[in-house]
């Protein structure tokens, strides 16, 4: 059986292509993601986004084999070969199923969508010093939740209360990493930007005068700013097989500069806007965004397989919005492991030539809905192609990734819980390319 073939002529023109899709897709790498806890803070949190780390639990922080680069821990770029260049972009689709138990009636809905995931870009700079850059999202904010109540009420009436909201965050980043074979350091300096809104959305079905109207507070705040992380990785042989891998990663707390408009207004539907209770235009103000721990490691037989766990720390009870605290935000905290089986790449048998990964998620979400907090969990599972030529791996070569993340966010038993089911499925090519060899002959 032949390896397909990639050689270093032509995998300089899909790079190309590749970064063509970053300059045009710049402003649109964020997920239209649909969850009703995306109302809170600046929205859902973006998991990672490269496949062969989805595959592994979602853990990236303790891999230190040279194709686990990872936005997530800047001290990583070091592993990247000092001849190398690596260019890497990912898509996603997710399917969703939300569910909710009212008075003993459990009702549901799907939702799909599919996005850019992430792309970045990767280089070397001299044997003990390596840079990177790319797009990222960041959060996603998007919902549409209804609540009808006040049926038989014949003081008010029969409402509709109406919560609607849509936007996120992205965010470029500038790496840089310093180190050794044994132990390296590495920061990314990150520009965050975006913007969100948030709708409420009160409808009066019965009046005196037997006129519906309603009530409507329509929020949108814009958000920009810079903010820093931070990584180590330490890696150990233990023999001429066996590798030990640490990994740390702290992100600090920071602050986005950001404007708020707000309009609350009283309608009476047949004839438009009968009054505006209340304006702000262009407010200034911050989103104070709490700080972040990682902690990672590895235990890899080179070449065969690795193992890996991670835990990761956040607490959003100290996330501000304009100085304004949301009860609704509690401590994140999630436990990940994941395995890895490393395909042989020049054996003639294209199923041994594979990769195949898996990995479990379980831990709290940042959301605290009505003083319980959320659990999520998941496991996941995928596979890389090589591709590559015979003995074309000097001249360049790519890895095609594939991962499937099955999870749960909430428990539809619980009061008031909205259950969260979904599948995710990543798609994303990472190529290698020598770029720095001097050519000879005699």
């Amino acid at each position: 059986m032949k390896f397909y073939s990639i050689t270093s002529g032509n995998l300089k023109p899909l790079l190309t292509l590749l970064f063509s899709v970053f300059l045009t897709g710049i402003f649109q790498a964020q997920n239209q993601s649909i969850s009703p806890y995306s109302r809170f803070g600046v929205g859902d949190l973006q998991p990672i986004q490269t496949p062969r780390h989805v595959a592994m639990g979602g853990l990236s922080i303790g891999l230190v084999s040279p194709l686990d680069l990872t936005t997530q821990n800047p001290a990583s770029f070091i592993n990247l070969d000092s001849l190398m260049v690596n260019f890497e972009v990912t898509m996603h689709a997710i399917h969703s199923r939300l569910q909710e138990t009212v008075n003993g009636e459990t009702t549901s809905a799907n939702t799909n969508r599919a996005s850019l995931g992430q792309v970045s870009f990767a280089f070397p700079i001299t044997n003990w010093l390596r840079s990177g850059f790319g797009l990222t999202p960041g959060s996603n904010m998007s919902y549409n939740v209804r609540r009808d109540f006040g049926a038989g009420d014949t003081i008010i009436g029969e409402r509709i209360l109406n919560h609607t909201g849509d936007g996120g965050l992205s965010q470029l980043f500038l790496g840089i990493a310093v180190g050794t074979s044994r132990i390296s350091v590495g920061a990314n300096l990150n520009y965050q930007f975006g913007s969100f809104a948030r709708n409420a959305y009160m409808f009066f079905l019965d009046t005196i005068l037997l006129i519906p109207t309603a009530t409507e507070r329509l929020s949108e705040v814009d958000a920009s700013g810079f903010f820093v992380d931070l990584g180590l990785q330490f890696r150990q042989p233990l023999s001429d097989r066996y590798q030990f891998g640490l990994g740390f990663t702290y992100r600090p707390r920071y602050s986005l500069n950001a404007s708020k408009d707000l309009l609350e207004l009283s309608t009476v539907r047949q004839v438009g806007v009968v009054d505006t209770i209340h304006a702000e235009i262009s407010t200034k103000g911050t989103l104070r965004m709490p700080e972040m721990y990682r902690v990672g490691l590895s235990l890899e037989r080179l070449g065969r397989w690795v193992i890996a766990a991670e835990y990761s720390l956040v607490d959003f009870r100290n996330y501000r919005e304009f100085g304004r605290q949301d009860p609704n935000l509690s401590v994140s905290q999630m436990f990940r492991m994941g395995m890895e089986f490393k395909g042989r790449r020049f054996d003639n048998r294209f199923m041994n030539r594979m990769t195949y990964r898996f990995g479990f998620h379980h831990g709290t979400s940042y959301v605290a809905f009505q003083e319980q907090t959320l659990i999520q969990q998941g496991i996941s599972f995928g596979f890389g192609v090589p591709i590559t030529r015979r003995g074309g791996f000097t001249a360049g070569w790519a890895m095609l990734d594939v991962a499937v993340e099955l999870g749960r966010k909430g428990n539809v038993n619980n009061p008031g819980q909205i259950q969260e089911n979904y599948g995710r499925i990543v798609v994303g090519i990472s190529a290698f390319d020598r770029w720095f060899i001097r050519g000879r002959f005699d």
